[in-house]
């Protein structure tokens, strides 16, 4: 095992969010595993602290220095806490010891937050199975990891901890940077009524893998160009159809996972976005907006053209003057960047994680997962996919109360006689003291 160093800088990708965060408005995303039996507090804790040390770049704590943030060496090791208490609580980002992570339990489910800047899905995603591999493992099921798990005792391998960014930048001439790309412009900004305290609605759907599949085939289309589809028009029929009369265009957000294009076996963030647009002047339809989705992917995919926007993103953090402003006026320009010219350029982030392959032998005791991104002032609204087994699940976490978009996406899933079932839960935006957390439990849309 490599030597273990007190401190490492953030990737090229993470650099910005320490930044852009705030006690009620930070870069979190939820994994959330569900099990076929109740969670032993302790031995996930355990399983946890054990795993830890073979992930060494997230046993850390978030440092601001002058000119940056840095990571450095935690001290302490991780407690597990109750889902009910802390809700969707700011994670301790900025308190001296505060992780970048947090593991929380109830029931059969373990809740797994994540701040931005350690990583993204695809990073996190593998300490977090390694950690329910070794949580199984402790408690006497028969398990192997088939290829499909980083184990404790597997080697580390240095591309783990590699900036991916900087690895594959190279410099091009200003003129050739993605700048105006990568902008966007102002887009549709959902609206609505905000749950009191910051708090967070979550909601569920899970369908069946092979019927939605199975319809894809028919309608000539992907997983991903379906669901985005889908959403779009539901953004569309809950919150303007018959409403406004003019409107931004809708624009979603989608990640695109780089080491599909650029060989990487990083844990850290390696991945951009595709910006699609769907105007609002005439009403969209479904195949139209399959089409657009489509066309977007395709252009946003295209290697020379992500090379392009990989070496305008490192280019703005080795800019000269970036390694002199202190951390203070970066926070302060940052902030009024995001004022003037960040809220509005997106309606809502969608995203498809895709499936999350585990070894077989963890299928009698891992009965489901769901992926989902924190809302924030600017985007009050966010869905992940992700599936497992033969369960595809879609979660929207959402700051207002309004379902409109739910109900939308409900009667499309029903025209198109597909199977779902559907939960909603409140989550306190703050740590629970003395009351309980509000919990709305099933509830059927159609």
């Amino acid at each position: 095992m490599k030597k273990i160093l007190p401190w490492q800088k953030l990737d090229n990708a993470a650099t910005i969010f320490p930044l852009m965060s705030g006690k009620h408005n930070q870069n979190n995303f939820r994994m959330q595993v569900t099990l076929s039996s109740p969670v032993d507090k302790a031995a996930l804790e355990g399983a946890i602290n054990n795993v830890l040390p073979r992930f060494e770049q997230y046993d850390v704590t978030l440092k601001g220095g002058f000119i940056w943030y840095r990571f450095e060496r935690a001290s302490s090791p991780v407690t597990v806490g109750d889902a009910e208490e802390w809700g969707m609580s700011p994670l301790p980002l900025f308190e001296k010891g505060g992780r970048t992570f947090r593991f929380n339990v109830q029931g059969c489910d373990i809740y797994a937050d994540f701040f931005h800047a350690m990583g993204d899905g695809a990073g996190t995603g593998e300490f977090l199975k390694a950690v329910v591999f070794e949580y199984l493992k402790e408690t006497g099921c028969p398990v192997e990891p088939e290829g499909r798990i980083i184990t404790t005792s597997t080697p580390i391998d240095p591309g783990e901890s590699e900036d991916a960014f900087h690895k594959y930048y190279k410099p091009l001439p200003l003129k050739d940077l993605e700048v105006k790309s990568m902008q966007g412009s102002k887009a549709f900004h959902i609206e609505g009524t905000r749950y009191e305290n910051h708090g967070t609605e979550c909601v569920q759907y899970t369908l069946p893998s092979h019927e939605v599949v199975d319809l894809c085939h028919l309608l000539g289309c992907t997983v991903t160009e379906y669901l985005g589809a889908a959403f779009a028009m539901a953004v569309y029929d809950g919150m303007i159809r018959g409403k406004r009369k003019k409107t931004r265009a809708i624009q979603l957000f989608m990640p695109i996972n780089l080491r599909r294009f650029f060989p990487s076996s990083t844990l850290k963030n390696f991945s951009l976005f595709s910006r699609v647009k769907i105007d609002t002047k005439t009403p969209p339809t479904m195949e139209g907006c399959i089409k657009i989705i489509h066309e977007s992917l395709k252009r946003d995919t295209d290697k020379a053209l992500l090379q392009k926007k990989i070496c305008t993103t490192v280019r703005a953090e080795v800019l000269g003057v970036m390694q002199i402003i202190p951390r203070a006026l970066k926070r302060l320009f940052l902030g009024f960047a995001n004022l003037f010219f960040g809220k509005g350029k997106k309606t809502a982030t969608f995203s498809n994680v895709g499936i999350v392959k585990l070894p077989e032998s963890m299928r009698p005791y891992v009965t489901n997962i769901h992926y989902s991104l924190w809302p924030n002032s600017n985007s009050p609204y966010t869905a992940v996919v992700v599936s497992v087994w033969d369960s595809l699940n879609i979660t929207f976490n959402k700051a207002i109360k309004e379902n409109d978009i739910e109900r939308a996406l409900s009667a499309r899933f029903v025209a198109d006689k597909i199977k779902y079932s559907f939960s909603s839960r409140l989550w306190p935006g703050v740590k629970k003291r003395a009351r309980r957390a509000a919990e709305s439990g099933l509830n059927k849309i159609h």
